[in-house]
């Protein structure tokens, strides 16, 4: 039963607020080497080269107007609709979109506060759960352990993996109460952390949210009717997110498919280090590569230690049933035997998606609730006697002395153990630690508030020092000084504003000596390169016709090849100054410079660049752009003979093509792009991406949605009446 569920309203929100507060204040504390005014550091590698790009495109598309559904950034154009790493139906994007929306795009703080902000969002949603568990000192160190461990802080740098993690608690809760309540009304919190997971952006890790909810309520004490209505709730929970869905498996038809399931690649020894000591692995900043080969930072912290070693104490497993099988079965799929790596790949959605590491994000849920079990357990069994002032008043100076010297160290470089010499370290630390424990558990009133908060602050140092404050996740300075808010930082003005004026043409980077092909999106530019899981097969076996990919996504456009660069409608190339590409390409009489040769980037114009859209045969007639926008393209053409039209955009599910008013059917053109034939004399000619996908998941998904709005206030009144009730039987009994 929820010790607090028939709390006065008022009281409830005033302990979820007073925690909302103090846990933004703890995010803030956690990462303001990231944000102003402290800012020193970024968050790097997917989250500013991927991630960022793509909201960057999607923000100013609203700006402009229209709808993002089609990104012709990069691999001559992809699907923006089915491309759910981009999260542009995930309703928080929105929320940030909302609060920049007067500035001209969105800064990359933005997006770190956006990423930061679901660090402050899990530990909230995994307090709310586990208070139904136990007390408060109990369960903000469980949510500690779940939105401070070592994961959490380790995936800030792919946003879709820890904004997935972030809603795992909301479905736990809602398992709970619907199992404590024995209805079926509150597992909309699993429907709608199933659809927030997804939308999120990471389907890998949706699929891990799934797995784990569904063994959570296997160990409930209703295990079968509550893993039916689980069951239901997710295959409910796909209407709402259909409108993303049914893109995305558009896309993912056309993608190079490959195998992400396969055996773990961390050893239990490994992983017991990892998870127990907080820098076994040598994650110090002068280490020479930042880190040990085959290392992973999963720490759990101090409270999960010492829960752990409580429960083992006390043998009383029925109470830990459930976390541990949900622990058990994350393990399992994070290490899959043979056995279970042979059933995966016998289904193609999984075996294609799934990928072991992320199921120890169901690990740290698990974490956080055996230790807020345990820990409520310990803090309840109080004995009897009073605790010596000396006693409470030394282990308290102890630990915060303790904390003050981690922070010290950490402050002037964190320069801390490794190995053995971690494991002193951490075993000094979690005696001082348990020590405090036993003073809350023995005193009361303002005594233990003030224990407590020194738990807290200990705990949380424990997390700020080798996680959060190390730095493994970011490199020194400010993206936003990077991308200025006019032209491309190295480059010179007046060939950004030829690259702008004939933005219909393609662009590309010289044997990777200048932009990654995803930074082009940002500026408008368009790149037959990429970067980009959604790489399609077609595209993918052209480009190979004339160079090999020296990546599973990269490749290198070949400057000498003629076909090649008028095929794929390069005009402009830019390669850094002094590389050797560049001597290359000034000596080149196929290529001239454009703007001063001062600079850092040069940008060279290729002089026999075709446009991406032309005649098949070029003597057929004449063609001149009248739109370009990336999801409609439209042109004046004029022929006496007729013949193919080609748009060198990759072929996909979702374009129309419209001569004169009237549709026509578009052929494939050279493997990957498209082409109408039209008949002799003028016409205007139209291009459209408009997939039916779209918009009928959107359709289901709104009414999805409502109905899912409907079954919440069908909740709240169920759970509002049986507080009422709960209360009048109560004040009837002290009146007797």
């Amino acid at each position: 039963m929820h010790p607090h569920r028939f709390l006065p309203g008022n009281l409830l929100r005033s302990e979820r607020l007073l925690v909302a507060l103090g846990a933004l204040i703890a995010t803030y504390a956690f990462f303001y080497e990231y944000l102003p005014p402290f800012k020193r550091v970024h968050l790097w590698s997917d989250v500013a080269g991927y991630h960022y790009p793509l909201q960057r495109y999607a923000f100013e598309s609203l700006k402009e107007g229209r709808i993002p559904r089609w990104d012709p950034s990069i691999y001559c154009g992809i699907s923006f609709a089915g491309n759910v790493q981009a999260a542009f139906l995930y309703p928080p994007t929105w929320l940030m979109y909302a609060a920049v929306w007067k500035l001209p795009g969105i800064p990359f703080k933005a997006f770190e506060v956006f990423t930061f902000l679901h660090v402050w969002l899990a530990f909230l949603l995994c307090y709310m759960w586990l208070r139904g568990r136990g007390g408060k000192l109990a369960s903000l160190l469980g949510a500690a352990v779940f939105a401070w461990t070592g994961y959490m802080v380790g995936q800030v740098l792919h946003t879709g993996v820890i904004a997935a993690m972030t809603w795992m608690p909301l479905a736990l809760w809602g398992v709970d109460e619907a199992v404590d309540r024995r209805n079926w009304r509150p597992l909309w919190k699993v429907a709608a952390a199933s659809a927030l997971s997804f939308l999120a952006g990471y389907p890998a890790a949706w699929i891990v949210n799934c797995v784990i909810i569904a063994a959570y309520a296997l160990g409930s004490r209703k295990p079968w009717r509550a893993v039916t209505g689980v069951c239901v709730a997710l295959l409910a929970s796909v209407l709402l997110f259909l409108a993303q869905l049914l893109p995305a498996m558009e896309a993912r038809a056309f993608m190079v498919l490959e195998q992400k399931y396969g055996s773990g690649a961390y050893g239990v020894g490994t992983l017991l280090r990892s998870y127990f000591v907080g820098n076994w692995f040598d994650f110090n900043p002068d280490h020479r590569t930042d880190f040990d080969p085959g290392c992973i930072y999963l720490y759990l912290g101090l409270p999960a230690l010492f829960a752990i070693g409580w429960a083992i104490w006390r043998h009383q497993g029925r109470a830990y049933f459930q976390p541990v099988l949900g622990l058990a079965v994350a393990l399992l799929f994070a290490n899959p035997p043979h056995f279970l790596l042979h059933a995966v790949e016998q289904v193609p959605a999984l075996k294609y998606t799934m990928q072991p590491s992320n199921f120890y994000a169901a690990v740290a849920a698990m974490a956080a609730l055996i230790s807020a079990i345990s820990l409520n357990d310990f803090l309840e069994s109080r004995r009897e006697g009073a605790l010596p002032a000396w006693a409470l008043f030394a282990s308290a100076t102890a630990l915060a002395a303790w904390s003050f010297r981690d922070l010290l160290i950490w402050h002037r470089g964190g320069l801390f153990a490794s190995g053995t010499g971690a494991v002193a370290q951490t075993a000094i630390a979690l005696v001082l630690f348990s020590l405090c424990l036993w003073c809350a558990r023995q005193t009361t009133g303002r005594r233990r508030i003030l224990i407590s908060a020194i738990l807290l602050f200990a705990a949380a140092t424990d997390y700020k020092v080798f996680g959060s404050g190390r730095w493994f996740n970011a490199v020194e300075g400010d993206v936003d000084d990077e991308y200025p808010k006019y032209g491309i930082g190295g480059v010179d003005d007046a060939a950004y504003r030829a690259m702008r004026e004939n933005r219909q043409y393609r662009v590309v980077t010289d044997d990777g000596l200048g932009p990654h092909p995803t930074d082009y999106r940002m500026w408008g530019l368009a790149t037959p390169e990429g970067f980009d899981p959604f790489l399609s097969v077609q595209y993918k076996q052209t480009i190979q016709q004339w160079v090999p990919f020296r990546t599973n996504r990269l490749f290198d456009t070949d400057v000498r090849n003629e076909n090649m660069l008028q095929t794929l409608g390069v005009r402009y190339v830019l390669v850094r100054e002094g590389a050797e590409p560049d001597s290359v390409l000034a000596a080149s009489a196929d290529f001239r410079l454009i703007g001063r040769k001062d600079i850092f980037c040069h940008v060279y114009e290729y002089l026999h660049a075709k446009p991406p859209f032309h005649w098949e045969d070029e003597r057929s007639g004449s063609v001149r752009p009248a739109a370009w926008i990336p999801e409609r393209r439209e042109f004046q053409v004029q022929s006496e003979r007729g013949g193919r039209f080609v748009l060198v955009e990759q072929f996909f599910p979702g374009w129309r093509a419209m001569v004169d008013g009237h549709s026509v059917e578009i052929e494939r053109w050279g493997g990957a792009f498209q082409a109408i034939r039209l008949t002799p004399g003028a016409h205007r000619v139209s291009f459209e991406f408009r997939p039916v996908s779209l918009p009928v998941g959107a359709a289901v998904s709104f009414f999805a949605v409502a109905g899912l709005l409907v079954l919440v206030w069908a909740d709240w009144r169920s759970r509002r009446g049986a507080g009422t009730r709960a209360c009048r039987v109560e004040t009837h009994l002290d009146t007797l």
